[in-house]
């Protein structure tokens, strides 16, 4: 689907960008309301209104520390699904326009020259490697981070 919108939207980096938030947005939107749904039904949540807190109170008190896990994990994790997503439209030329350093762009401009400075598409491409790798290990550790039921264990 972001494909065809930043089809549709043109070339650029702003227009590739709009085409992902228009994509995804949706996912954490049903996230988000499932993980409220599912927390206002348990014994907590009534008990805090029983105790007169504020519906503010319970918010940011009960819900934020159970949504915030639920969100960011999936967040960091796709993080690197957006970069790959970034890096491969701008490859095909729907993303980045020259002179915008990206690294999909990177690859494009190298594939030329390949065979004579190879360096040229393997600095990008390991820097693209690296950096998703390294949003997946923080997805990792953020899901242990914000485990809200290993802290009620303990």
């Amino acid at each position: 689907m972001a494909i065809v919108l930043s089809g549709l939207l043109g070339a650029g980096i702003e227009n590739l960008l709009l085409a992902i938030v228009l994509v995804k947005w949706v996912n954490y939107a049903r996230l988000a309301r499932s993980t409220v749904v599912a927390e206002r039904q348990k014994d907590y949540i009534t008990m805090a209104k029983v105790n007169g807190l504020s519906e503010w109170r319970i918010m940011g008190k009960h819900m934020f520390p159970h949504l915030i896990g639920h969100i960011l994990v999936p967040a960091s994790l796709d993080l690197g699904k957006i970069i790959l997503l970034i890096s491969s439209l701008s490859y095909i030329g729907l993303g980045a326009q020259p002179p915008a350093p990206e690294w999909g762009a990177m690859l494009n401009e190298a594939r030329p020259y390949f065979q004579s400075v190879p360096a040229l598409m393997i600095y990008p491409g390991l820097a693209i490697v690296t950096v998703v790798l390294f949003s997946n290990l923080l997805g990792d550790y953020l899901r242990d981070k914000f485990d809200v039921k290993k802290e009620v264990a303990q």
